[in-house]
């Protein structure tokens, strides 16, 4: 990586600035709220106003931000559409998950006691159903707040607006393979995967009707047509007949497998694949709709699956995902907006360095925002020549 400082924090500011705000009160106060929480000093609207490093008082901050949240929508479109450039000969997988933030007290927007699939636990929290768009790299990703019945019921006193996960999976999916259609884009080039929560018959017979693929885990007690009679997967993969394995090239690690092409009871036709990594003695199950699939590509389309996994850490650790400490709904949505749309401009800057033949991570790319941060805070506050020397010196050393 070369030592320069990468202008990462020019780059956003200059995304932000070339959308068409109401105003310039509402732009400083959209940059502020980004630049503080992209430099770690602290989470939140509060944590902001307690620096001081904002001239913006809590009333009028909020209410730049509650004025901006149709506007943010309409930035995260405009953004996502423009930096797609469509390569028609690579496969486009929209990955399909959830993550939950953690919260407490009654009066959270979208909070309920939900069970934890990644903890395997039951806590009180916000659950958020996203889907990434990607090829070698991140194109886009959407999400939407699930609203659980325990909330709604408390907040509304009825179920009118209740939409399960399904729902929610379902409407980014259909929007996604609607504008891939547009777009030009091969339908054999659409891949969909999602792990076993979300392997339902509504997601699957959507996907065969629109004529793309899927790749999509599966429990062991899923049912199928085996000789006339009903059986379960883990009855028809023995673990003690012989199995096949595959060398990664990477990682030196063997993944063993078994594959057969079975009817589903709710998914139809599928080729399903027994797959154990290393020493595990757990036996994860896949299926595709696509009957010719061989094991590297099935290990291919797990990997970028893997980048959801990976987004979610990025969202949470590095920018501030359950960082919102306000339990006010439209304050919450801005909150996540932001971070994913910050999110996503990180990637494309990260995607852009790797055209040129710099590789860097979104760690590493943080560092240089928080270099950035530091240095103006520090030339804006330390007037004097002397003073600026000495802690420049200091930030080029440590």
């Amino acid at each position: 990586m070369s030592t320069k400082i990468l202008p990462i924090r020019k780059h956003i500011h200059d995304c932000l600035k070339n959308f068409p705000w109401t105003s310039d009160t509402q732009f400083k106060a959209i940059w502020t709220y980004v630049d503080h929480q992209l430099a770690g000093r602290g989470r939140g609207r509060q944590a902001l106003l307690r620096a001081g490093m904002t001239d913006f008082s809590d009333r009028s901050l909020e209410y730049q931000l509650r004025q901006a949240n149709y506007y943010l929508k309409l930035l995260n479109e405009e953004v996502q559409t423009r930096s797609i450039n469509i390569d028609r000969r690579r496969i486009h997988q929209l990955s399909l998950d959830d993550t939950m933030n953690q919260r407490f007290g009654k009066s959270v927007y979208g909070a309920a006691h939900q069970y934890n699939h990644s903890q395997g636990n039951v806590c009180h929290g916000q659950t958020l159903v996203d889907l990434v768009r990607s090829t070698d790299h991140v194109l886009g990703v959407k999400f939407q707040p699930y609203l659980p019945k325990k909330y709604l019921q408390r907040a509304n006193g009825s179920l009118d607006d209740f939409e399960t996960k399904i729902e929610q999976a379902y409407q980014l999916l259909e929007k996604e393979i609607w504008q891939l259609r547009h777009q030009g884009l091969p339908l054999t080039k659409i891949w969909t995967s999602m792990d076993c929560w979300y392997a339902c018959e509504k997601l699957t017979t959507f996907v065969r009707q629109t004529g793309t693929n899927f790749v999509q885990g599966i429990r062991k007690n899923t049912l199928c047509h085996w000789f006339g009679q009903t059986a379960r997967l883990d009855q028809i993969f023995n673990q003690h007949d012989k199995w096949y394995y595959r060398t990664d090239t990477h990682s030196g690690k063997k993944t063993f497998f078994q594959e057969k092409t079975l009817n589903l009871v709710k998914y139809g036709r599928c080729k399903v694949f027994a797959v154990r990594r290393g020493d595990e003695v757990r036996i994860r199950y896949y299926a595709t709709n696509v009957l010719k699939l061989t094991i590297n590509r099935l290990l291919e389309r797990l990997k970028v699956h893997w980048r959801v996994e990976t987004m979610h850490l990025d969202l949470k650790e590095r920018f501030h995902l359950n960082g919102c400490n306000s339990g006010k709904d439209v304050l919450n949505l801005i909150h996540w907006r932001l971070c994913y749309l910050v999110y996503f401009l990180f990637c494309q800057y990260q995607h852009l360095l790797h055209r040129n033949g710099e590789k860097i991570s979104l760690t590493r790319l943080l560092f240089h925002y928080q270099y950035q941060y530091d240095e103006e805070r520090a030339q804006r506050y330390f007037s004097t020549p002397f003073r600026r020397l000495k802690l420049q010196q200091l930030l080029v050393t440590s």
